[in-house]
């Protein structure tokens, strides 16, 4: 790993920091070192400053994970002296500042997916491609045909935002700073939705209306996830038990949806969505390098004279956990079965979705155009992690005792079982240290920690962050009360959430 080493050391700390660093490190500057080093090395050199360490000691490590991103790991000394991403502050003021205002305006003609005025051609093909890498990358013997429908999904999954209505609060200067609250983009006075369908239930209708059944790329098995990943990328919209029914099927959505746009036709909107698919298939083709986009093979060329017709027989929406029989085993578990591939491809169209969309519609346009779309990714699928080698440096501070032994043969017996191992014991006896262990084993890259009870997480919390356990680890404290890292009213930024080593 090659890793920065920033000094802002003062007195007779900066002798003494020079030293260490210079036996390390290439010096690249007056208070800058930089090298490759492997990771018990990088434990070694921090074992070394805080020797060294006083109140004039502050030195910064970064981990250089790629060229276009670095990650900050640890300070020994005053944190102070960086701020909480390991940079140095340079200057403050208490004025607002006005930086980097977009000046974007909206085109004429132009069909849009946010605020951001990311167009929706490309906010669809990048949220398409994104899921699918997602999946890829966290199931990877998983059979294709289920890791394309996260790309499929991804594409339809806000094709509903070409109604005009939202067309025509999206452009609104009004909505520039508006923070969407789950999917509910329009706010206004006038608007309501209960008496409109949202955005997925009208991309929900559209794929039922684009379906092309006679093509078999896409199993109806994956058209059923398909459906499900678009609905529920957002949570169900209240309303009240009078009103919900009346959007209960694709026939009430197409009700409401034609009785707000007087004037059109299920046709039109149809039409509409075939032109921005086909953008996208360009687009696709055009990324990829290919001949042919896996999208075009999904939906209709050709459209029915009467489309109206394909909505009197159709089912009901897809529920967001489906269970058919409440008494034979064998049914529950295929339910259970399909609700969890469901789980998965919603999972991944949603994290997709809020990484492109934090996007600037500039940004996103150039990552297209340089094809370099996976850098959205590349460090959440990252599997480059220190926590085994500080799980191996932890349980070296335990004496070889037959207490030792013991909790080692239970961690390895843990580590062998195929499905969900169970630690059971009684308080004291050291399951905390056993877990980490048997994380040790399994080569665990995170661990998200859930705990029954406030008062346990906070225990746990403490106890993981001791130096007797994980202090260089980045361990994150995640209650509704309690969000931290490392140490107690050490704020997480809410943008960090789910970032520790530990959760």
């Amino acid at each position: 790993m090659m890793v920065t080493f920033v000094s802002q050391c003062e007195k007779n700390a900066l002798k003494k920091t020079r030293r260490v660093l210079d036996a390390f490190a290439n010096r690249i500057g007056d208070n800058t070192w930089q090298t490759i080093i492997t990771e018990d090395g990088l434990i070694t050199v921090k074992k070394m400053l805080r020797q060294t360490a006083s109140k004039s000691t502050a030195v910064s490590c970064h981990w250089i994970r790629s060229r276009s991103r670095s990650q900050f790991l640890w300070v020994v000394g005053n944190k102070n002296k960086f701020n909480s991403e390991g940079v140095v502050p340079v200057n403050k003021t208490d004025n607002e500042i006005t930086m980097d205002i977009a000046t974007d305006k909206p085109i004429k003609g132009v069909v849009y997916a946010n605020t951001h005025l990311q167009t929706l051609v490309e906010h669809l093909f990048a949220v398409g491609y994104v899921a699918e890498k997602i999946h890829k990358t966290l199931f990877p013997q998983i059979d294709q045909q289920y890791i394309s429908s996260s790309f499929v999904a991804g594409c339809l999954h806000d094709i509903g935002k070409l109604d005009p209505i939202f067309q025509k609060w999206v452009i609104d200067p009004k909505t520039k700073n508006f923070v969407a609250e789950d999917g509910q983009h329009i706010d206004t006075r006038t608007f309501s939705f209960e008496k409109h369908p949202r955005h997925n239930e009208i991309s929900l209708l559209l794929c039922h209306l684009l379906d092309d059944t006679k093509l078999k790329f896409v199993s109806s098995g994956n058209k059923r996830t398909i459906r499900h990943a678009i609905y529920w990328h957002h949570a169900r919209a209240y309303r009240t038990d009078k009103i919900a029914p009346e959007f209960s099927t694709y026939k009430g959505i197409a009700k409401k949806l034609l009785g707000n746009n007087k004037g059109k036709s299920l046709t039109d909107f149809v039409q509409h969505a075939q032109n921005v698919l086909n953008k996208v298939v360009i687009l696709d083709r055009s990324y990829r390098g290919q001949e042919k986009s896996l999208l075009e093979d999904v939906f209709l060329k050709e459209l029915p004279d009467e489309l109206e017709e394909l909505l009197p027989g159709a089912p009901l929406l897809p529920e967001y956990k489906e269970y058919e029989s409440e008494y034979d085993i064998e049914d529950y578990a295929k339910n259970v079965l399909n609700n969890a591939t469901n789980n998965i491809a919603r999972a991944c169209l949603i994290s997709s979705d809020r990484l492109v969309s934090a996007l600037p519609a500039s940004e996103l346009h150039q990552k297209i155009k340089d094809q370099t779309l996976d850098e959205i990714i590349e460090y959440l699928l990252n599997d480059d992690s220190t926590l085994e080698s500080q799980i191996a440096q932890c349980l070296t501070n335990f004496p070889n005792s037959e207490r030792t032994i013991k909790q080692n043969e239970i961690a390895t017996s843990l580590s062998d079982v195929e499905s969900v191992a169970v630690l059971s014991g009684a308080a004291g006896c050291g399951k905390t240290k056993i877990a980490l262990e048997w994380a040790k084993l399994k080569s665990a890259k995170k661990i998200i920690w859930v705990c029954p009870r406030v008062q346990v997480c906070q225990g746990l919390f403490s106890e993981l962050t001791s130096q007797r356990y994980l202090p260089d680890a980045t361990v994150e404290i995640m209650t509704g009360e309690f969000k931290f890292k490392n140490q107690w009213d050490n704020n997480t930024p809410s943008g960090e959430y789910f970032s520790g080593d530990i959760v």
